[in-house]
């Protein structure tokens, strides 16, 4: 009997043995993004070619705020740079209470759903697809860019007005996707960090609106990844969110594996490649993390992919030799 990806990613937040420890990759794929037939087509050629385990759907990062007046620049993107905004969806503080709540099925939204529909038409559930979404701070940051700070701090109510309604659209996106089949959410939170705010700030501004989206669809899913986005992380105020699995930088900030392993240990953890050593080739340190956090996740709650979205260029003899890597480094892993 064949092995599939989902077969190995059901085991591994089970923590049972299998043959290998799964593994997946993702990056962007720069104005293919903004098409759904061709986004779909690609990311199924991405999954093919490297015989990925779960599939990360892989949008342009700008998708949650396109229906809410946002323009972005993505010019910077196939150079290894990052999408730009040139027009913010807010400008003053009464915008966020002006916000005008899309329909899911439609626009910019509409088109990622799209583009899932196909892609999981494509997949046949041989692999479970999860659906990228940010958190509601992290999409109301995206919408009005440098005054977030400011915002917060002189108009704390007009800022929880326009979460409620932020939150309310992402909650209808991911339901709608896990619909249409999805396994879970991959869900990108670039807030939750010292060097945006502090502990307290977060707790207001984005806990409670995390964990609405969260507990809505948690009876809808089986797969839900929390990514903690940059250094310096608040992640002893994430672990209790209803997920099964965090993805982090892992080799560049707190926690380290060890210390994640102790504070949550039924949670299985995604990550442990760093991804700029994916962009630049450096397959002697890639090697040296896959049996570092091998060893370290002796529970089998590993599944190994990069701690956030490979930059380009993305060079295919790269994934192609990290792949044969661990899939001849870690069989003996899963046999722990």
């Amino acid at each position: 009997m064949k092995i599939t990806g989902t077969m190995r990613i059901k085991a591994a937040l089970r923590g049972e043995k299998l043959d290998r420890v799964p593994y997946s990759f993702w990056t962007h794929l720069p104005l293919i993004d903004l098409d759904p037939v061709r986004l779909a087509e690609e990311t199924y050629r991405f999954y093919k070619t490297y015989d990925l385990d779960f599939i990360k759907n892989m949008p342009n990062g700008m998708f949650s705020i396109e229906d809410f007046g946002c323009v972005s620049d993505y010019a910077k993107v196939p150079h290894g740079g990052v999408a730009e905004i040139v027009k913010y969806g807010i400008e003053s503080p009464d915008d966020w209470t002006r916000l005008v709540e899309p329909d899911v099925t439609d626009g910019a939204l509409g088109r990622e759903l799209d583009s899932l529909e196909l892609l999981l038409d494509k997949v046949k559930g041989e692999a479970p697809v999860v659906v990228t979404i940010f958190t509601p701070l992290t999409t109301a940051s995206k919408l009005c860019g440098p005054l977030m700070l400011k915002h917060i701090k002189q108009y704390p109510e007009q800022v929880k007005a326009g979460l409620e309604l932020i939150t309310r659209v992402t909650v209808n996106f991911a339901k709608e996707a896990l619909r249409r089949g999805c396994a879970g959410v991959f869900c990108a939170n670039q807030m939750a960090t010292y060097s945006q705010l502090t502990e307290e700030e977060y707790i207001q501004f984005g806990v409670p609106y995390d964990k609405q989206v969260l507990n809505s669809i948690s009876n809808d899913s089986w797969f839900n990844i929390l990514h903690i986005h940059g250094t310096d992380i608040m992640h002893k105020l994430l672990i209790d969110y209803p997920v099964h699995a965090f993805n982090w930088h892992i080799w560049e900030t707190a926690p380290s594996v060890s210390e994640f392993i102790k504070l949550v240990p039924d949670k299985t953890i995604v990550g442990g490649l760093q991804r700029f050593h994916i962009t630049n080739g450096r397959m002697e340190d890639l090697r040296h993390e896959i049996k570092e956090v091998s060893g370290l996740v002796n529970n089998n709650k590993l599944i190994l992919a990069p701690g956030c979205v490979i930059r380009y260029p993305v060079r295919q003899a790269v994934l192609e030799e990290l792949t044969g890597e661990i899939i001849r480094s870690t069989g003996t892993v899963a046999e722990k």
